[in-house]
C-alpha cells in the first residue's frame, strides 16, 4: 500500500525536474538535482524495517543516508531513461535495493554498501570508480550484522541468519578499493558532482559507515547527505576532507558513478 504522501512528493519532484531539465543532462546532474530537491527532509533511521514478509518499502518523506542515495539514484535513472511513472520508479528502486532485483526474503536486500555497489555494477546501473582514481586494494571481514543479530529482528530466524553469514563470508573474500583520507588532495579532483561517496570505516565488521552525494562549492568538495547529527538532509558546511578527519574511524572513501548501461541498451 503506497502512502499518498509519497505519491504527492513523487509527482512534485517530477514537476520540478521537468522545469529544470536540460537536453543533455548527465546522469550525475539529475542525481544531484534529486538530492537538492530533498534538502531539509527529516532524517529517520530504520525506515525499511517492517513486521511481516520482506517487501519493497517506499518512503520519500524521511531518509537515512543510504535510503536518500538509493531513492535519488532511482529517480535519476528513471528521469534519464525518459520515464516518469511511479511504477517505473518503484521497479528501479527494487532493482537497486535487492540482489539481482529479486525480493526473496530479508537476506536478499543489499544491506552492506559493498554488496549494493557490486550488485548494481554487475546490473549496469552503477560504476565503481575507486580503483580508477588510484584507490588501494583492501580486504576486511564483514560480519557486523550476524555478530549483532539482536539489532536485526529478521536474523532471529536461523535460516535467514545462515544466509546472511554466507553473504558476509563471500563479501569478506572479495577485494575492494578505497581512497585513503590521508591522500585526499591527490584524488579529490577526480570526483565529479553527483558522484556517490561512501565513507569507509575501521569499525569492526563494517565496510562503510556513511554515504552521500558529491557537491563542489567553489573549489571545495562537500557532501550532500541525510545527516543524523543535523536531523535532516543537508549539504555539510565542512569540506569532505574535514568531515573525514573528524574521527579516526573514517578511513577514506569508496566512489561510484551512475552508469545505466543495462537500461540504455533496452
Amino acid at each position: 500500500m503506497v502512502n499518498p504522501k509519497d505519491l504527492e512528493i513523487f509527482h512534485s519532484f517530477i514537476s520540478a525536474d521537468r522545469q529544470e531539465q536540460a537536453t543533455k543532462d548527465a546522469p550525475g546532474d539529475i542525481f544531484l538535482r534529486a538530492g537538492r530537491y530533498f534538502l531539509g527532509a527529516p532524517y529517520a533511521a530504520k525506515t525499511l524495517d517492517a513486521s511481516g514478509p520482506e517487501g519493497l518499502i517506499i518512503n520519500l518523506r524521511a531518509f537515512d543516508c543510504f535510503t536518500l542515495v538509493e531513492n535519488c539514484c532511482a529517480l535519476a535513472i528513471m528521469r534519464h531513461t525518459g520515464k516518469d511513472r511511479f511504477a517505473d520508479y518503484a521497479a528501479i528502486l527494487q532493482s537497486l535495493r535487492y540482489r539481482d532485483g529479486v525480493i526473496a526474503g530479508y537476506p536478499s536486500r543489499l544491506h552492506y554498501f559493498s554488496d549494493w555497489l557490486q550488485n548494481n555494477e554487475r546490473g549496469g546501473l552503477i560504476r565503481d570508480i575507486t580503483q580508477a582514481l588510484g584507490g588501494m586494494s583492501f580486504r576486511e571481514k564483514l560480519n557486523f550484522m550476524t555478530t549483532h543479530s539482536e539489532l536485526y529482528p529478521p536474523l532471529q530466524d536461523p535460516a535467514a541468519c545462515r544466509q546472511m553469514t554466507a553473504i558476509e563470508r563471500l563479501l569478506s573474500e572479495t577485494p575492494r578499493h578505497l581512497l585513503p583520507k590521508g591522500e585526499i588532495t591527490r584524488w579529490e579532483e577526480g570526483i565529479e558532482e553527483g558522484d556517490i561517496l561512501s565513507i569507509t570505516t575501521d569499525q569492526e565488521g563494517l565496510d562503510v559507515c556513511h554515504v552521500g552525494i558529491a557537491v563542489w562549492l567553489g573549489e571545495q568538495l562537500h557532501l550532500l547527505h541525510a545527516s543524523q547529527q543535523a536531523g535532516q538532509v543537508v549539504i555539510s558546511p565542512e569540506t569532505l576532507v574535514d568531515y573525514l578527519h573528524q574521527t579516526p574511524l573514517r578511513t577514506g572513501v569508496m566512489a561510484a558513478r551512475l552508469a545505466f548501461t543495462s537500461l540504455n541498451s533496452e
